[in-house]
């Protein structure tokens, strides 16, 4: 890797000292060599360049299938990683999915979300006109994926330093709750569950924050969108986007947890935590900023450790969120109480996915706590029972189509156990949730590089004018020099 400085990034003047607190950016890393490589074969192939953006953790098995499939197919790519983690254990999958090799650019971006917002509009729009001075004939289009921050900021980044628009996958993530469900939970379990089956649901995208907004903007600076089901392209159709455009592919998490099913761990976690190989567990994890809030996250804990003391099996997973709240609310002392006891393990993040899927397809595990959305799909793929803690899910059809998930707002303590201990009580209600039909499909990642590689045969580019998308002519988009871009 080679180290781009600020000097190759801006010029010789200094860098506006525009950070509060004396903060500045790190440097950007770059493979010349293999940028290089890649742009040149797609200038003599005549085909684009597509930029894999991954940033956060789950990103890097996400985006491995449809990487692998570009792989597979030949086609020139760029892998740009955002760097935003420095942790190992957040970093993993660097390794785990064999990224390394593969990464011709990483941004170094850090801050909290503002800042890494500026930070990633300044790095990108460097990075695509860097390529555009250099190749200029060389269509590089964006692949960005579901609701992180890079899958909002790089779109607009890119489109404004280059006219070019970008592909979203995972396109059309849209919250949705069961109607009047503040009705729901003053209703009783029975009831509420079934109106969560088979009740009205209405949008309700306040939550996750900033993720609903992220998801939503990416999809205005993208011009080929590739929903995980008919759900997510009847929202799109719904916002305005062309029919023409969306895809309907499946969930992007398929590829990586399919392999790592047949790929088991040179190290099982049950030997990294033994205490795990006896009884049936509930993982439990939460990091969303609207768990995060005073009396919702008070719950959550006050929840786990009634849980605990009732003789449930729990598994709190620490993230850096989490930790941070227990710290601010004084709440990390009465979790370390339950430490010594055998039916409460408190660990860090696991960093092998393997790990995860390794627990999740066990006899062991009974069921997840969660507020994560690439979680409820995994549970539904593997013929688990999800317990999803929130108020909304962007996906709704494992509620209210599969029948593998239920909410379980954290209005208070009492709530959220009596809706676990529900589910433990219930064994049809479980095998019910546990048979539930598969929703996300297979082979995702082939199916969207099969997509591209037929847009690019059919001539197809990643931004029209209104004259060009109405069929009057075709700008010569080489030099736009004259659009000031």
């Amino acid at each position: 890797m080679i180290e781009g400085s600020y000097e190759l990034m801006f010029g010789k003047s200094e860098l506006p000292d525009f950070y509060p607190m004396g903060i500045s950016m790190f440097p950007v890393f770059i493979n010349n060599k293999m940028i290089k490589q890649v742009m040149e074969k797609a200038q003599r192939e005549k085909r684009w360049v597509l930029a894999f953006f991954p940033g956060t953790k789950p990103c890097f098995y996400k985006f491995w299938g449809s990487i692998n499939a570009a792989d597979e197919a030949g086609l020139p790519y760029l892998v740009i990683n955002a760097g935003q983690h420095y942790d190992d254990r957040l970093t993993y999958g660097k390794y785990e999915f064999n990224f390394l090799e593969r990464t011709a650019c990483e941004l170094g971006i850090r801050g909290d979300l503002a800042l890494k917002s500026a930070e990633l509009m300044i790095k990108v729009r460097w990075l695509a006109r860097l390529l555009k001075k250099q190749w200029p004939d060389v269509t590089v289009v964006p692949v960005v994926l579901g609701d992180t921050i890079l899958t909002s900021m790089v779109p607009p980044a890119w489109m404004f330093a280059r006219g070019e628009k970008a592909i979203q996958n995972e396109a059309g993530l849209r919250s949705m709750a069961p109607k009047e469900m503040v009705k729901l939970v003053s209703s009783g379990i029975d009831e509420c569950i079934e109106r969560q089956f088979n009740g009205e649901w209405e949008l309700m995208r306040n939550e996750p924050m900033p993720e609903q907004y992220d998801t939503f903007a990416s999809a205005a600076g993208s011009e080929f969108l590739f929903a995980p089901l008919e759900l997510n392209r009847d929202h799109l159709i719904r916002e305005g986007h062309p029919e023409k455009n969306i895809w309907v592919i499946g969930g992007v998490v398929v590829d990586a947890l399919s392999l790592k099913r047949r790929q088991k761990p040179d190290e099982s976690i049950f030997d990294i935590y033994p205490r795990l190989k006896k009884g049936k567990w509930l993982r439990v994890d939460i990091h969303r900023r609207g768990n995060l809030t005073p009396r919702r996250f008070k719950a959550i804990i006050g929840a786990i450790i009634k849980l605990v003391e009732q003789g449930r099996h729990v598994n709190f997973i620490e993230m850096n969120a989490n930790r941070h709240a227990l710290e601010v609310y004084g709440l990390m002392d009465d979790l370390m109480k339950l430490k010594d006891r055998d039916n409460f393990l408190y660990t860090k993040v696991w960093p092998q996915y393997s790990h995860v899927i390794e627990f999740f397809e066990s006899d062991q595990c009974f069921s997840v706590l969660t507020d994560s959305g690439g979680v409820q799909e995994e549970m539904n793929l593997l013929g688990k029972a999800c317990l999803t803690c929130r108020f909304n899910t962007d996906r709704p059809e494992t509620v209210n189509t599969a029948h593998s998930n239920l909410l379980v707002p954290p209005v208070d303590s009492d709530f959220i156990v009596a809706m676990v201990n529900h589910l433990y009580d219930n064994q049809g209600l479980y095998q019910k949730m546990s048979s539930a039909p598969k929703l996300y499909g297979s082979n995702v990642g082939r199916k969207l590089i099969d997509i591209v590689s037929e847009l690019m045969d059919k001539g197809e580019r990643p931004f029209k004018w209104v004259h060009e998308a109405q069929g009057f002519w075709q700008e010569d988009t080489t030099n736009l020099e004259y659009l000031k871009f």
